[in-house]
């Protein structure tokens, strides 16, 4: 009996056929990553997008990354880099730029808050957050509620709770895909 909670449907398949096939069943959410220092989280974050059915990964900032840490799924979901300020400003024409932060004074606790179809989930390094900059481009704020001690999740956990609550409300309002 097998009692895991994933799919094989990939065992046998290609790079290529995977990518297709993930294309045409993603939801219609992205994620990006402002000036992470840590590869891990880099890591982690793709990762998430991918099991969480993301269209895309975005990067802003100067930082190259090891792969490793992306256990393989570099291969399906890619990281576009966005070199320049421009580059990022394009992505205003498809997204509703949603900032998840917490300490952006009227965010929106994450269990209110409705996504956007087309919602860029936008996550900021541990320790310095989102960028001013970053934030002033933002539509919407949303937060997490905390119940502990620490000031802030990891940025791959919070953006992970995050990309888990857009599919949730949205196959809850939608259906499945």
């Amino acid at each position: 009996m097998n009692n895991r909670n994933v799919n094989d449907l990939y065992k046998a398949w290609t790079e290529d056929l995977i990518r297709e096939d993930l294309k045409k069943r993603s939801f219609n959410f992205s994620v990006l990553m402002e000036n992470f220092v840590g590869d891990f989280n880099i890591g982690s974050v793709l990762r998430s997008c991918n099991a969480f059915g993301g269209k895309s990964m975005y990067y802003y900032g100067h930082k190259r990354y090891d792969r490793r840490g992306t256990v393989g799924t570099h291969h399906y979901t890619s990281m576009v880099h966005l070199p320049t300020r421009e580059s990022l400003l394009e992505l205003k024409n498809d997204y509703t730029f949603v900032a998840l932060e917490n300490t952006v004074p009227g965010a929106q606790s994450i269990y209110d808050f409705e996504w956007a179809d087309n919602s860029l989930i936008i996550v900021g390094e541990e320790g310095c957050g989102i960028t001013n900059d970053m934030l002033e481009l933002c539509d919407k704020f949303v937060y997490i509620p905390q119940y502990g001690s620490v000031r802030s999740l990891n940025a791959a956990v919070a953006s992970s709770v995050a990309m888990n609550d857009y599919v949730t409300k949205y196959i809850a309002k939608n259906g499945n895909k």
